[in-house]
């Protein structure tokens, strides 16, 4: 019966709905479509997470709500990702254009594009997204081009990698 009545307390004073994760993860899909000379690139992260390293980076108090959105947030999106997100080959780092982002579930999709960009043997990919607030934050980078597929996770103390394409 004691059980039941410690079960009851934590039951009652736990709240409803948690904020916290029980992991800290983000999914970056990164394909590399030669007949177009571009870079595409999706990154998935947790619409929570993503707002409070946004707002305490930049002390801001945004809501990453459609209905609540304000204009400016695109702009603190994008340089907060150029801050976080680096693609480099041999020959020069390369420049992405965000495209923009949409909402689902609980995660916001980021979409970036590297136009332009001819065949290369190496990628340098650094993804320190959300490092700086959350320290096991791991960032899953799934790479893809024609038949060639890599996959790592990058994290605080590791998050940088170059992967041989050609």
């Amino acid at each position: 019966m004691k059980f039941f009545g410690i079960l009851l307390v934590w039951l009652t004073l736990t709240p409803a709905t948690q904020t916290d994760h029980e992991f800290y993860l983000s999914v970056t899909d990164i394909t590399y479509v030669k007949k177009e000379k571009s870079l595409q690139i999706i990154s998935r992260v947790f619409t929570d997470d993503f707002e409070n390293v946004i707002n305490k980076r930049y002390d801001k108090e945004f809501k990453l709500i459609p209905t609540l959105e304000v204009e400016e947030i695109d702009f603190y999106i994008e340089k907060y990702i150029r801050d976080k997100f680096i693609l480099e080959t041999k020959l020069e780092v390369l420049s992405f254009e965000y495209v923009g982002r949409k909402y689902e579930d609980d995660m916001v999709y980021l979409f970036l594009e590297v136009k332009n960009l001819e065949d290369f043997e190496a990628l340098t990919i650094e993804n320190s997204i959300l490092t700086d607030l959350f320290q096991e934050q791991k960032n899953m980078i799934h790479f893809k081009s024609d038949n060639f597929k890599k996959s790592f996770i990058l994290e605080k103390d590791i998050s940088k990698k170059t992967i041989l394409h050609n």
